[in-house]
């Protein structure tokens, strides 16, 4: 009889242990990521050539910062992404400026996740994502006396547009309270003018539940 109340007790304090370790994990959180973006852009139909707009196609900085709240699988989080901008210039033979380029994205996002096993140290995630990204795009030609010509202007080259996103990562679990993330985001940002939009990502995050 005592062995089995010895027995009894010790399950109940480590069920105990287990549910404030997990409780531990549940709550508010602040997580910051840092990674890097390339952003495609694709011709609508009847759209112009896109030759010039394929030289923006390079990976960009990107971070972010999110508040959200966990409860054991499930995560939810509003989330600022910030990306620097992309540009492109050429030059004449005399060396003065012909044309250039620009094109930047901020996006607001409502994220969701599914942790496949949050309280070991080890998880997989997959992640979606709704909001909307503002998209500022400029294009400007000089000619050979220094006269500007802006080609963005008469149309709304500083849309807002709906964003969906969807992705996936891993995550360790460093304390009951703090996480290290890594993932990949695929982000469809609508379309700009004659332009669709959309945008890979890579990146690392921190989480701390507060």
């Amino acid at each position: 009889m005592k062995k089995l109340l010895l027995s009894v007790s010790a399950l109940v304090l480590s069920l105990s242990f287990t549910h404030n370790a997990n409780a531990d994990c549940n709550g508010m959180y602040l997580g910051v990521r840092a990674g890097v973006t390339r952003h495609d852009y694709s011709a609508k139909s009847g759209g112009v050539s896109m030759n010039s707009l394929k030289r923006l196609d390079k990976r960009k900085f990107m971070m972010s910062g999110s508040l959200g709240y966990r409860y054991d699988y499930y995560r939810t989080e509003l989330e600022y992404v910030w990306r620097d901008k992309n540009s492109w210039d050429s030059h004449y033979a005399n060396g003065s400026k012909a044309n250039d380029l620009s094109f930047r994205s901020y996006s607001i996002m409502w994220n969701h996740y599914i942790d496949f096993a949050p309280f070991n140290w080890w998880t997989p995630y997959v992640g979606a994502g709704i909001g909307f990204t503002k998209m500022n795009y400029k294009s400007t030609t000089y000619n050979d006396f220094g006269e500007v010509t802006d080609n963005t202007a008469g149309w709304n080259n500083k849309p807002n547009r709906f964003t969906w996103s969807l992705g996936g990562g891993l995550s360790l679990k460093v304390t009951n309270r703090f996480n290290v993330d890594a993932g990949y985001r695929y982000y469809d940002m609508g379309s700009i003018r004659w332009m669709d939009v959309n945008a890979h990502e890579v990146y690392a995050g921190l989480r701390y539940v507060f």
